[in-house]
């Protein structure tokens, strides 16, 4: 019995990825900030890394997915 298809767990995985990267890219920018006492500058870059590797992530499904190269096995 599947329970989520394969489309669904790729919408689910890219959806974690970009919250992941959205989150580590603040995270990372934050303990920079405190330790060089740059606040708020190199939170902001990060957390722009962050999102932009989000959106990355999802540019290369949604390519993926426009070539047809992830079609199911019959």
């Amino acid at each position: 019995m599947k329970v989520f298809s394969k489309d669904a767990m790729q919408a689910w995985t890219v959806g974690l990825n970009f919250v992941f990267a959205t989150f580590i890219g603040l995270g990372v920018g934050y303990w920079l900030d405190r330790f060089f006492k740059t606040s708020p500058w190199l939170m902001l870059i990060f957390l722009l890394l962050g999102i932009i590797a989000g959106f990355m992530e999802l540019y290369k499904l949604a390519k993926k997915q426009s070539n047809g190269s992830d079609k199911e096995d019959i």
